[in-house]
């Protein structure tokens, strides 16, 4: 087969359900089965995943807590599986970014259409023809390797979601975008207005900024309004 597969992470700690979703998700996709929440972690940060499987009652960390570090790095889509049926649970794993959730016992065919649509969405919202490198001054945004680079070598690395919100607004034309246009355009899906996670990646992000870019205020927030980056200053400053 020539085409790469994509690649689902499952975190279960029900071994014969485990190797059912092993077996039902293999049909169509890579499976990696890490043993706990770290390991999971790891294979996010490392970029070797493109959808979770979630359990939320595990042993060590629960599956919302673990959700909640990915998404402290990483928008991959997360669809939780697990016994907890009550809507209260339903809504506090949407809201700290679940795609979906799944409800145990479930029809196979419920679970895959339900993980196909969560890597459509990434899909459909990706851009057609990547860009490789965004110039902002003296500095390069190399956004295939999520790093910004001075003139004089100096680089200071992205996460994942630091990478998609620079993208973001580096391709919006120096026009202000809303909070609630960024939010669609970065996670798929409407605002939420729980969700603070935008504003934290948005404060680290500008940190590291004017680390490498020397500029006091690279992103401009404008109350009520949105943001959008400084291209003015940031076009401004000459290398060392």
């Amino acid at each position: 087969m020539n085409e790469i597969q994509p690649r689902v992470a499952v975190l279960d700690d029900d071994a014969e359900l485990s190797r059912l979703l092993r077996f039902l998700l293999e049909k169509e996709y890579e499976v990696v089965m890490p043993g706990n929440g770290a390991q999971l972690c790891t294979l996010v940060d490392e970029g070797k995943v493109d959808v979770i499987v979630l359990d939320i009652g595990l042993p060590d960390e629960d599956g919302i807590a673990i959700a909640k570090r990915i998404r402290t790095t990483s928008s991959i889509p997360i669809v939780f599986l697990s016994g907890y049926a009550s809507d209260e649970m339903i809504v506090k794993g949407l809201n700290i970014g679940g795609d979906d959730y799944v409800t145990k016992p479930f029809q196979s065919e419920v679970l895959l259409a339900r993980v196909r649509s969560a890597l459509r969405r990434v899909k459909e919202h990706a851009p057609a023809q990547p860009v490789l490198n965004i110039q902002l001054g003296v500095v390069t945004f190399e956004v295939r390797d999520q790093r910004l680079v001075k003139a004089d070598g100096q680089l200071v690395k992205l996460t994942e979601m630091e990478a998609l919100i620079l993208s973001t607004l580096a391709q919006a034309d120096n026009q202000t975008l809303s909070r609630e246009e960024m939010f669609r355009r970065i996670y798929g899906r409407e605002w939420d207005l729980l969700n603070r996670g935008l504003e934290v990646h948005l404060s680290h992000l500008r940190r590291k900024l004017v680390e490498v870019s020397g500029v006091e205020n690279p992103i401009i927030g404008l109350r009520g309004v949105g943001y959008r980056l400084n291209l003015e200053q940031l076009a401004g400053p000459r290398a060392d």
